[in-house]
């Protein structure tokens, strides 16, 4: 086995307070392994599979790598860093050279990144280290590396990570099929995406609203929809809306139950964040993604966030680096579900497809969709978080749906005027009742 090189530990408490989702997936893992799948990385189609141990250090080699990549998301960011760009080539991507090849191999100093593209919106898609050696260099933690000699005495290696490109039957494969002559191919059911994605896409389910709500009911329902899903649903007993954070002392005791539909779901006695931990800590889940809602009612401007239990069970999961969405329908009689399961299978869909933000930058993200009580959905704003009521307020006043409003300046200016509107609201919040 190879060793973990000191610079990939040297950046773990940078990455802790940055992100490290695939290090967290590997600490569930190895705290249950009989009962836990493990991340692709430590389990590949084509290689060895690793210990639990093994796959935790690898993960944060891997964290590391990914950190570099995502801090330069577009090949614009990549350009301004100084890096020279070269023709897109099937397979392979364009290539983003930083450095010439390295003295030894650090996660912490891929030379290349490999872009979808040369023009300043394309997207990372992939990591390259480039070695000066006489033979194949030590790598990642185990034997899966797949070093190509470029001769010269220099040695390749590239890992695929990054959604949607990652690679789960060969994380080190020397190529990727969804880089096809034209271009990356972004279709979660393109033969070239589901040969790499072998693995379900695994979505923890809760909400505030209790397991028997029809809001719950309609985003499972949706969810079920995406190719090769795996969804799991842990949500309170009861009714446990404005319970912000809060968790139980003590152990949770839940029951075997069905949402509204009749598919699976435990009904955990105690607060939205219990039933998160519930799923993580009793069922064992080892999510790609967390879900909170749809919740019965909007849950938008900065106050009203920070005592959600929709924004809070997603909040929760954050905290262990869980990417997490919180999604809330605007009151209505009745409340327009239907849209918000739209608005909810949209993001997921950007989700997958490395849209939604950089996964190691993602912050909690909060959906609200108005139900119009005239008119329909205007679309969808990339809104800040509104700190007051300046803009209205969303409790009194209905959305206006045919409103002629194309820049609203927060959250509310958004709802208000017919948006669904997406925010960041971050991993911190009250823990209030």
């Amino acid at each position: 086995m190879r060793n973990l090189r000191f610079a990939a530990c040297a950046v773990v408490l940078v990455l802790v307070a940055a992100g490290c989702a695939q290090l967290q997936s590997a600490n569930r893992y190895a705290a249950a392994p009989g009962s836990v799948d493990e991340p692709f990385w430590c389990a590949p189609e084509t290689g060895v599979a690793l210990s639990a141990n093994d796959c935790k250090l690898l993960s944060v080699q891997l964290d590391s790598a990914a950190f570099i990549a995502n801090a330069h998301h577009t090949a614009d960011a990549a350009t301004a860093a100084g890096a020279v760009s070269s023709a897109y080539v099937a397979g392979e991507g364009a290539p983003f050279s930083f450095t010439g090849p390295t003295a030894t191999f650090d996660p912490l100093a891929p030379d290349k990144l490999l872009y979808d593209g040369t023009d300043p919106a394309s997207q990372v898609v992939g990591i390259e280290w480039n070695v000066t050696s006489t033979s194949a260099p030590d790598g990642f933690v185990g034997p899966n590396d797949e070093w190509t000699d470029e001769g010269g005495d220099v040695w390749s290696l590239r890992a695929w990570i990054l959604r949607p490109f990652q690679n789960e039957p060969n994380v080190f494969a020397t190529t990727h099929p969804c880089l096809e002559a034209g271009g990356g191919v972004y279709d979660i059911t393109a033969p070239c995406y589901t040969a790499t994605h072998t693995n379900p896409f695994r979505v923890l389910v809760t909400n505030d609203d209790g397991y028997a709500n029809a809001g719950i009911d309609a985003a499972v329902e949706e969810l079920l929809t995406i190719p090769n899903v795996e969804v799991t649903v842990s949500a309170p007993a009861t009714n446990q809306s404005g319970t912000g954070r809060k968790t139980t002392a003590g152990p949770l005791t839940a029951t075997n139950e069905s949402t509204l539909s009749g598919y699976p779901a435990t009904a955990v006695q105690g607060f939205p964040a219990d039933s998160v931990l519930y799923g993580l800590n009793t069922l064992h889940v080892n999510p790609d993604l967390l879900v909170s809602g749809i919740n019965d009612g909007q849950n938008i401007s900065l106050n009203i966030s920070n005592i959600s239990g929709t924004v809070g069970a997603a909040r929760q999961g954050a905290l262990v680096d869980i990417p997490a969405v919180a999604v809330s329908q605007g009151l209505g009689s009745p409340p327009d579900f239907p849209s918000g399961a739209a608005a909810l299978r949209s993001w997921v869909d950007d989700f997958l497809l490395g849209r939604a933000g950089p996964a190691i930058f993602e912050d909690v993200v909060n959906i609200n969709i108005p139900t119009c009580p005239s008119g329909s959905i205007r679309g969808t704003k990339v809104v800040p978080l509104a700190i007051d009521f300046s803009s209205g307020n969303p409790f009194v006043t209905p959305p206006n749906c045919l409103s002629t409003l194309n820049d609203p300046v927060d959250d509310i200016a958004g709802f208000l005027n017919g948006f669904v509107t997406v925010t960041s609201v971050g991993t911190s919040g009250s823990i209030t009742s």
